[in-house]
């Protein structure tokens, strides 16, 4: 293209950056974007045919347009550089006129600008790269000034014009840039095939803050890279000149129409029944376990660095639809789903893998898990009892919502500020109410006191039920052949108040109720104070885990009603599900009252028989034997303080497990602590 028209195109572009990025100007930005979409709309169809034609040239040409509107605004010049992003979709179609995928880039596209949405699976650390590179001839002094085009290949230095010499780099005098090497996978809604093996490209990005994890969109240039110099083949790569984040978090733009209805549905009495009713709608019942998943959705009230998300856990007999219900949630946006049966515990956190890059040897990457993935959102983790050694992998995320990694050089702390919502089968098949949660389901007290609320979901035989459930099944899969019946029974929507209420409207919802920040009133705070204090006034193990747990809760209920304040009966709702939730977990019958630490298998109750058989031996060590009492005396004592032979010698069972007493011989029992 001769200077000309160049000169005509920089003469349209320099308005243009006056216009559009006089925050970018005034704010001295080190790095400019500019969206060509908001170029086709200025009607610059000529300058987007050159970015066509010469994407290098027309870079280079927004580069020179930004500098002088920077100079004839400060009179002085810029350090800025000049991307891209926002291809529009005229420029950016593949052979059959579809949007450009990682899997359409082809020796056609090399020296093209293309645009493509990927998942970051591997990413290196910050690398600085030589940009502007200063050298001088140790002979005459002579200086030349190189830009690199491609600073991961090799570079040679170049000849001196007077003398012939070699030149060498003057370091202070050049310039760098952060770089940084991503591979990116395409992802599974954008691959014609899902069943096919994954697509995937690497990218060199210039001048990049740094990304690790997540759904990016690359604006690039598809360059050759030969890997062996004897043979004549090319990987393609992408040089990235912008890459963003994809938002794959909840959509928060909402319309005027929108907000009406959500006003208009939270003066609704049922809202929350309203809203739970969108869970999994082919599984029947489980009310309170649908209300509480909604008020976890929404989320409380986040402050400083106490965490605003409720974890919630479902112990479920086989056959109850617990995946549906995780996967249903998993598909909501900004939410992640994964089986523990087929996770590893960097695979659900982070981890750091030495691997070969296109730009260098071998280096640590830093490769994100699920709950990194899931930040902001909810991770889904199904089965989680299948395999108990990447448990402990969770419990960090749970209470801090970091990820802390130390391997290979690299010392960095990944957000994973997300809710947690897990599910899994008791260990011999259905849950005993008898035997203690722990016992059961086999995970670590410390994670499993991270939950705010554990609901058994358990498949007792009920006539009346049954026939409902039976009902709802054989109608799902009517509705679904049927659309009519469809409507009919209001499976996948319902209208309210003239709102069709549908999975994009509760997404919708949910993303506008997180919005609020409601503040509790006086009269709230002493319905959760009364409460908190009754319970401990009788003795009841409830901690302050299960405070905060009710704080976050009421906030969620309150938001769920879009309201400004929490009001008592936010907080009356949060007790009645940390009740019912404690009713099926937590309730001793031998007191008729609820006990925390029955859940991790030994109830207040048990803990005082516990202490009486203790005290028994502790006892004898003063007496004969050598310390040690005989079973069969032990047995006796124990009568006498009125517990029973059999339970008597469970408890003796306990003792020897927890380490407070040992057998020196058979039949012989000691204190282990003396």
């Amino acid at each position: 293209m001769d200077d000309k028209i160049k000169a005509n195109l920089l003469s349209k572009l320099i308005p243009y950056f006056k216009e559009f990025h006089l925050e970018d100007i005034v704010s001295e930005n080190s790095r400019v974007v500019v969206d060509l979409n908001q170029v086709y709309s200025y009607g610059m169809f000529d300058f987007l045919d050159y970015v066509n034609e010469s994407p290098y040239s027309a870079i280079e040409l927004l580069n020179v347009a930004y500098h002088e509107a920077y100079f004839s605004y400060k009179m002085e010049d810029s350090k800025s550089t000049v991307a891209v992003s926002n291809l529009p979709e005229s420029l950016n179609r593949n052979s059959e006129g579809k949007p450009m995928t990682i899997e359409d880039i082809k020796g056609e596209h090399y020296g093209k600008l293309v645009e493509v949405e990927g998942i970051v699976v591997m990413a290196t650390k910050i690398k600085l790269a030589l940009k502007e590179a200063m050298y001088i001839c140790a002979s005459c002094g002579q200086k030349q000034k190189v830009t690199v085009e491609r600073p991961f290949e090799m570079q040679i230095d170049p000849i001196c014009p007077k003398c012939a010499q070699n030149m060498l780099l003057l370091d202070e005098e050049s310039k760098y840039v952060d770089y940084q090497e991503l591979k990116i996978q395409q992802p599974l809604d954008l691959m014609e095939d899902p069943e096919e093996p994954p697509k995937f490209i690497s990218v060199l990005l210039e001048d990049t803050p740094g990304i690790y994890c997540g759904r990016v969109k690359v604006t690039g240039i598809p360059i050759k890279n030969q890997k062996n110099k004897k043979i004549p083949l090319h990987d393609l790569l992408i040089r990235g000149y912008n890459c963003e984040a994809v938002n794959e978090k909840l959509d928060l733009s909402f319309d005027d129409e929108e907000i009406e209805q959500f006003e208009t549905l939270a003066k609704n009495k049922d809202v929350l029944n309203i809203l739970s009713r969108r869970i999994a709608p082919q599984i029947k019942g489980n009310d309170i376990i649908k209300q509480s998943i909604v008020l976890q959705q929404v989320r409380g009230v986040k402050k400083g660095r106490k965490r605003a998300d409720s974890h919630i856990l479902l112990i479920t007999d086989p056959g109850t639809g617990k995946s549906d219900v995780l996967r249903f949630i998993s598909g909501v946006p900004g939410n992640v789903y994964s089986s523990i049966s087929t996770a590893s515990g960097v695979g659900l956190t982070a981890g750091v893998v030495q691997e070969r890059t296109e730009i260098g040897d071998s280096t640590w990457v830093i490769k994100p898990g699920v709950l990194v993935k899931a930040n902001g959102g909810t991770a889904c983790l199904d089965e989680l009892t299948v395999e108990r050694s990447v448990l402990s992998y969770i419990l960090e995320a749970m209470e801090s919502q970091t990820i802390h990694i130390s391997k290979g050089g690299l010392n960095t702390k990944l957000p994973a500020g997300c809710s947690i919502l897990a599910a899994c089968n008791p260990k011999y098949g259905r849950y005993d109410n008898n035997v203690a949660v722990i016992e059961q389901i086999n995970i670590p007290a410390p994670l499993l006191s991270r939950f705010d609320l554990i609901f058994p979901i358990k498949d007792t035989p009920n006539r009346n039920r049954d026939s409902d459930i039976a009902y709802h099944i054989l109608d799902t899969h009517i509705a679904l052949m049927d659309e009519s019946k469809n409507k009919e029974i209001g499976l996948f929507s319902e209208t309210i108040d003239g709102i069709k209420i549908d999975f994009d409207f509760f997404c919708k919802y949910i993303a506008y109720a997180r919005q609020k920040t409601p503040k509790f009133t006086k009269e709230s705070k002493e319905v959760i104070h009364d409460f908190y204090l009754n319970l401990r006034k009788t003795s009841v193990q409830i901690t302050a885990r299960q405070l905060e747990a009710l704080v976050r809760l009421s906030e969620a209920h309150a938001k769920v009603r879009l309201k400004s304040e929490v009001e008592p009966e936010d907080a009356k709702f949060a007790i009645y599900l940390m009740i019912e939730s404690l009713k099926e977990v937590a309730y001793d019958p031998d007191t008729d009252s609820f006990d925390i630490d029955k859940i991790f298998g030994t109830s207040r109750n048990e803990r005082s028989k516990l202490n009486i058989i203790f005290d028994i031996i502790k006892r004898s060590s003063k007496v004969a034997y050598g310390g040690m009492i005989p079973r069969g005396d032990l047995l006796t004592e124990a009568q006498l303080e009125g517990i029973p032979e059999l339970e008597a010698i469970d408890i003796i069972s306990k003792l020897k497990v927890i380490g407070d007493i040992y057998e020196p011989k058979i039949g012989f029992y000691k204190d282990a602590r003396a």
